[in-house]
């Protein structure tokens, strides 16, 4: 089985348009109508963008064809071309170890405001292995 060939299986098993499934891991339509049309093979770069997206994906499946499409339920990556973990933003909100009396939730440091770090992302994370970022 080619790789335009596992990338559409992965389109019909997510019930995902070509369209749908360049948005959701991040490539331009042309680029994904290009690999779907056999004009072009997928990059590396987008291998790693589907995996990154479709977590319960076996990345053996996907680069080489080998072995089942879905990583058995549970089970992280063993023995395989890609151990993608999800970026980890260098910069986390400042939370200080006090705890507000009146709802019990932690308090933002009292620092000047220019000296807090902001959230520049949000990572949500689902059962099924998927991932949002916003």
């Amino acid at each position: 089985m080619s790789e335009r060939e596992r990338f559409l299986q992965v389109m019909e098993a997510e019930n995902l348009t070509a369209g749908q499934f360049a948005e959701e891991v991040g490539i331009q339509a042309g680029t994904m109508s290009n690999i779907i049309n056999g004009r072009n093979n997928p990059s590396l770069d987008v291998m790693k963008r589907v995996l990154n997206r479709f977590r319960t994906i076996s990345s053996d499946w996907l680069v080489l064809g080998i072995g089942p499409m879905y990583r058995p339920h549970g089970e992280m990556p063993t023995n395989v071309i890609f151990d993608i973990k999800p970026q980890e933003s260098a910069e986390k909100p400042v939370v200080s170890d006090s705890v507000s009396e009146s709802n019990k939730q932690p308090e933002l440091s009292s620092a000047p405001m220019s000296a807090q770090k902001l959230v520049s992302k949000i990572v949500i994370f689902y059962n099924d292995g998927t991932f949002e970022e916003r």
